[in-house]
């Protein structure tokens, strides 16, 4: 009596074949969700940092920056030194100007970010410290009213916080996994954040007469 030969038969095969492709897909799909969560938290950490900034800086009575570094991929949030002459300038401005547009005015001049710098927050060095986005996330660009920074310029962008109780107005634009687009607007009046999935652009119409372009 021939003996039963040891193998796979075909059946056998294709079933073994289907298990390792469903755990393959498993697998993948489980990375894919591993890596969308990391990305809600840095997403969602930006935009605490955001809220953090716009009530610290009445609380502290200074100004506050958020600085975005494209080449760096990261961002860090510092407060504005009043060393600088321009600096009382603008601490003056903060507790003496009753007319909210003069103040922005002077706030969102583009000289003010060429003659000051941050420094960091006595309370929260950490803010100081530069902290990247993920790997597959990157800064796309950011607009103000002082004009749109992008990563094919390098350099950094600014978001400047008051100590009269406002933000200055901004979008952020960002890259995530597999190129998927995400927005970040932030509420000037109240320092909140507003997320849209997908590529969204904002202007700044606060005191521009109707009519007016």
């Amino acid at each position: 009596m021939r003996k039963a030969e040891k193998g796979f038969t075909l059946v056998e095969l294709i079933v073994v074949l289907m298990i390792m492709g469903l755990v393959s897909v498993l697998i993948f799909q489980r990375s894919d969700t591993v890596a969308y969560w990391k990305q809600q938290g840095v997403i969602r950490d930006l935009s605490e940092t955001v809220k953090f900034l716009h009530h610290q800086a009445v609380a502290d009575q200074n100004f506050y920056r958020l600085e975005i570094d494209f080449k760096k991929n990261a961002y860090r949030a510092g407060m504005i030194s009043t060393e600088s002459r321009s600096d009382d300038k603008l601490l003056e401005l903060g507790q003496d100007v009753g007319n909210l547009s003069l103040e922005l005015a002077a706030f969102l001049s583009p000289s003010m970010g060429k003659t000051h710098y941050m420094i960091a927050p006595p309370e929260y060095p950490s803010l100081f410290e530069w902290k990247p986005l993920l790997p597959e996330m990157s800064f796309t660009d950011v607009r103000t009213t002082r004009g749109v920074k992008d990563g094919t310029q390098g350099g950094k962008a600014y978001i400047h916080f008051s100590p009269r109780g406002f933000s200055e107005f901004a979008v952020i634009h960002l890259s995530l996994l597999n190129d998927a687009p995400l927005t970040i607007l932030v509420n000037p009046f109240t320092g909140l954040t507003k997320i849209f999935k997908e590529h969204k652009d904002f202007e700044w119409t606060y005191g521009r007469k109707k009519g007016k372009k």
